[in-house]
């Protein structure tokens, strides 16, 4: 049903998981037929909410005929499953590929789709457009990457990749302690205590995810050179999450007319939710309309 909220409208919907048991859930904002639709992908243990305030951003500045849809991952936030779980990297893909629908189903033919991808929301979309494994149709005129996880860095912790596979074998939905904190992820106060004391935020990470995740890294790190969608990289010096050197060279490997790096030296890996979020969201729009200024 929608909500309406001052000069824009709210529907929250569930779509089937692709795991076969738990459904996604989906918010969509819109003000009137979309002539421009940004979606945004969450990363690993948060939730589509901390990504408010971007998505109001967008309304602010662009006028009538633009609808932004967001949506949780399995095992995160409002929708199903176990909470941090899996049980393949796949499920991520084919449910991006469910939400991709939904979004197409409320565009026109004229509609100029746009991907928000943070994190482990960035390995999902470059997975899922790159692997030769999915067949990937979602039309997408741009994609702007926070901090995407091509090299995860605090994610096992102490913890080896081959570890990682015994304890798979032996329970895969072994809790992994988190170890980082909201500071950890941004510099801002009211936002990094939001992440401690968000109950929607596991304190953890199944085995299995852990696992799923290093093995899209590998899957996905030599791809670049595929990519050929427009895409801005905005990369955080001060990652403590994910390697920003391995996130560099892989946008280094894209052709550099079809892509634009932005390095944030002293930011930690939550650009969207830095203390300086709104120059950024700033940037991100004067790329997006250098986009739609350009032929179809």
């Amino acid at each position: 049903m929608a909500r309406p909220n001052h000069s824009y409208q709210i529907e929250d919907h569930t779509i089937a998981s692709s795991d076969g048991s738990s459904n996604l859930f989906v918010r969509h904002y819109y003000r009137g037929k979309p002539k421009l639709h940004f979606l945004i992908v969450h990363g690993a243990l948060e939730h589509s909410s901390r990504h408010y305030e971007q998505v109001m951003f967008w309304f602010k500045h662009y006028g009538q005929d633009i609808a932004v849809t967001v949506y949780d991952h399995i095992g995160h936030g409002r929708s199903g499953g176990a909470r941090a779980y899996v049980p393949n990297f796949k499920i991520y893909i084919d449910d991006l590929k469910k939400v991709g629908e939904f979004v197409q189903s409320k565009n026109s033919d004229q509609t100029k789709n746009f991907i928000c991808a943070h994190s482990m929301g960035g390995l999902i979309t470059l997975t899922a457009i790159l692997s030769p494994a999915h067949a990937w149709d979602f039309p997408v005129k741009g994609l702007m990457f926070s901090s995407p996880c091509i090299r995860p860095r605090m994610v096992l912790g102490s913890y080896s990749e081959p570890l990682l596979e015994k304890l798979d074998k032996l329970a895969s939905k072994l809790h992994l302690p988190m170890i980082y904190k909201g500071f950890d992820l941004t510099r801002d106060p009211g936002r990094a205590n939001d992440f401690d004391t968000d109950p929607l935020i596991p304190k953890f990470m199944t085995v299995r995810m852990a696992k799923s995740l290093i093995e899209a890294c590998h899957e996905v790190k030599g791809l670049s050179y595929y990519l050929r969608v427009p895409s801005l990289f905005l990369i955080a010096g001060e990652d403590r999450i994910v390697d920003p050197e391995s996130t560099t060279l892989f946008a280094h490997g894209i052709d550099k007319q079809l892509t634009e790096v932005i390095q944030y030296s002293k930011h930690h890996h939550e650009i969207w939710n830095e203390i300086d979020r709104e120059d950024t969201f700033q940037r991100m729009k004067k790329w997006v309309d250098a986009r739609l200024k350009e032929n179809p």
